[in-house]
Formats: structure tokens, C-alpha cells, sequence
């Protein structure tokens, strides 16, 4: 379908991306298998490094993540982060020394004012979790990790019984919880800092990094008070194949950025997943304002440009070129990195 209008321009994304992590497609198989202004500024962290010697926690620290209950024996100091935005989380809170090992690290660049201390962290896998042997390997006692995918032991990952039997605890961010995905929530990332801060004994950073975080979100929030949400359909495109975004983080961004998701978390379509594939007729039926999508590097984001442009013309969020780009290390369970996705969000909705 040739094009009626210029390719427009969309919202850009700060550049942190390398290399594409596992297609959605294979994630969603696995979920179905199953049943995946301001920001707060990791400069102010840098002071923090030196301040964690877990001394302010009270031990075990005991809590629940995923329906499993969990006791923290004493401080860890050989910690796994299986995605790198909870590896800046560690380094925000001033833990990093603490981390012995990470993964998946190609999903996404460090900040700038933090990359430094994150490439001094070996990695185990570039963009995907690590088999069972690298992981156990570390011989670590805390492990964390954005979602339960990356302890699926039909994937060859190490499960939580494998990591159980070494006396490592395993912790999976609140809205990385399969019962939780769909409805996982910004909101979420304030219980995993609060429990990591009790976990290391750094409880009064945390309360910082959330305070900071709820005031980032304010500002963004004031930007376009006000206006009327803009109706979005929040997709991720990837080889030729479109998914509509019915739930989970992602639509919580889109709505803390001032808009609204076109598709219906309560619609059959997500009764399994809060992904689905669906065709190019459901979409235009929609008509969106806005396109609202992630991308794991500049090339998908161009394939994704090109895809939406191409096969949607004549949609008002074409011809007003409203294709909004949002880094997908910044919709992962478990981080504050997603106050930075709003930010970028509400900027391509309300320029």
C-alpha cells in the first residue's frame, strides 16, 4: 500500500537500546503455556554507593512475591539482576557492589551518569535470560528478576528449586507475577523498592528513589492538565505481525501519560494474555489517535514506523503523525524506569 502522507516523525526515545530481546511471540507462547518533565535522576545516586552495609536491616526479612513466601536470611551480598533496569535500581539504591553478575544487559544502554558502574558488572547473556548452569554458576544468594519468565526450566533457565537448593532467594518484581501481569501497574515498582530497601537495609534511599519518583510523575501529570486523553492503541509490531496491548504496565503508562488504551482489557481477546495478535481490520476499526509502541533498538523502531505508516495511512494517528516510540526497558515490571516511559509518552501525546 503506498503512502499518502509523508512518513511522520515520531516521539524519540532516549538512546539506550543494542539489541532486541525475545520476540513477543515467544514470550506470549510462554504466557499461555503458563496460564509477559522530570524522572528520577540517577546522578542523585552516585553519593549512595558507599552507604548500604545492611546494618539498618532487621534479619530475616520475609515477604511474598508471586504467591511464594520468601525469607531473606541475612544482608546478600552476591546478587544476580536478570534485567538491566533493576541493575540500575541496585545502583540507585546504592547496592551495586553487591552485584556479582547481570543479564540480558543488551536490552538496553545504561544511563549515562550510571554506566560506568554498570559495565563493571560481568554479564552472563546479552538478551536473554542465562541457561541453568551460567546462573548457578554465580553461586548467588539473591536473584532478581522482571517477570517468572526468566525461571521457565522448560526454557533451560534455572528454576526456583534449582536456585532453592544453592540457598539462593528468588524475588520476581510485583507486576512480573503471572497472576499480576495483565493488571501490573507504575504503582507496582514502589513495593519491590520498598522490599529491597528493607532487604539491604537501605530504607531510607528507597523512600527517597519514591519520593523522587511520585514527584516526577506529578510534574509529567501537571504537563497536560486539562487536555482530554488522547485514544491510543498501545501495539508492538514485529515481523509484520501487529499486537494489541490490552493490559499490564504498558497501558499504565499510556494512562498516567495522559491517554487511553483503544482496546479493552475486559474484551475476550486478552482472556489468556494481556497480548494479542490481531489484524490490520480490527485496528482501523479503531481508528486511534495515537500509536502508542515499544522498540528494542532504532532499527525495530523504523521497521515499526514504516509498518504502521505504511498499513495504516489513513488512520488520524498517521496523517497527524502521532507514532509515539517508548524504550521497552522502560515498560519492565520492577523499575522506576518507567516514570521516564510516562515522561516519554506524555511528550508524544501532548506535544
Amino acid at each position: 500500500m503506498s503512502l499518502s502522507t509523508p512518513t511522520p516523525t515520531p516521539t524519540s526515545t532516549r538512546s539506550r537500546r543494542r539489541t532486541p530481546g525475545p520476540a513477543l511471540a515467544a514470550v506470549l507462547a510462554v504466557g499461555l503455556l503458563a496460564t509477559g518533565c522530570g524522572t528520577v535522576t540517577p546522578a542523585d545516586a552516585g553519593g549512595a554507593e558507599d552507604a548500604a552495609d545492611g546494618d539498618g536491616a532487621s534479619y530475616p526479612v520475609t515477604g511474598t512475591t508471586c504467591g511464594r513466601e520468601i525469607s531473606v536470611p541475612a544482608a546478600p551480598q552476591r546478587v544476580v539482576s536478570l534485567h538491566p533496569s533493576i541493575t540500575e535500581l541496585l545502583i540507585q539504591l546504592g547496592v551495586g557492589d553487591r552485584v556479582v553478575a547481570q543479564a540480558q544487559d543488551a536490552l538496553g544502554e545504561p544511563s549515562p551518569e550510571l554506566a560506568e558502574q554498570v559495565d563493571a558488572i560481568p554479564s552472563l547473556s546479552s538478551d536473554s535470560p542465562p541457561d541453568k548452569e551460567t546462573l548457578v554458576s554465580q553461586t548467588p544468594d539473591l536473584v532478581l528478576s522482571g517477570t517468572e519468565y526468566e525461571f521457565n526450566t522448560e526454557m533451560g533457565f534455572a528454576g526456583y528449586d534449582d536456585l532453592a537448593d544453592l540457598g539462593a532467594v528468588t524475588y520476581v518484581a510485583t507486576g512480573g507475577c503471572a497472576d499480576r501481569r495483565t493488571a501490573g501497574t507504575v504503582e507496582d515498582a514502589f513495593a519491590d523498592v520498598a522490599f529491597l530497601g528493607e532487604v539491604f537495609g537501605v530504607e531510607e534511599r528507597a523512600a527517597e528513589l519514591e519520593e523522587q519518583a511520585r514527584a516526577a510523575l506529578a510534574e509529567v501529570a501537571a504537563s497536560f492538565e486539562g487536555e482530554a486523553p488522547v485514544r491510543a492503541a498501545q501495539v508492538y509490531v514485529e515481523a509484520g505481525k501487529v499486537y494489541a496491548i490490552g493490559g499490564a504496565i504498558e497501558v499504565d503508562v499510556l494512562r498516567l501519560a495522559g491517554g487511553e488504551n483503544v482496546w479493552d482489557s475486559g474484551d475476550g481477546l486478552f482472556a489468556d494474555f494481556f497480548a494479542a495478535e490481531v489484524g490490520p481490520e480490527a485496528v482501523l476499526a479503531e481508528d486511534p489517535e495515537a500509536f502508542v509502541f515499544a522498540v528494542n533498538s532504532p532499527e525495530h523502531e523504523q521497521e515499526t514506523i514504516d509498518y504502521l505508516t505504511s498499513t495504516f495511512p489513513e488512520s488520524r494517528a498517521v496523517r497527524d503523525g502521532r507514532l509515539v516510540a517508548v524504550d521497552n526497558t522502560f515498560i519492565q515490571p520492577g523499575t522506576l524506569a518507567a516514570v521516564e516511559g510516562v515522561r516519554d509518552v506524555a511528550a508524544g501525546l501532548h506535544p
